[in-house]
């Protein structure tokens, strides 16, 4: 009973998520997220603070 469940069926689709086929580990994907978000809110900050002082600036001489 146990060979008949592992023997090789090569009829079967066998799907693996795309985790376990990269090389890379789900901790370093993990990683690589969270600096890439800090990046980008990094920069929508750099971009809000610039923008923002330019419209108080405007706003001020009127």
């Amino acid at each position: 009973m146990i060979l008949k469940t592992l023997t090789p069926q090569p009829d079967a689709l066998i799907s693996m998520c795309a985790v376990c086929i990269s090389d890379r580990s789900g901790g370093q994907i993990a990683l690589l997220i969270i600096v890439s978000s800090l990046i980008f809110l990094a920069i929508a900050n750099w971009t809000w603070k610039k923008y923002s002082k330019n419209t108080k600036e405007i706003s001020t001489d009127k």
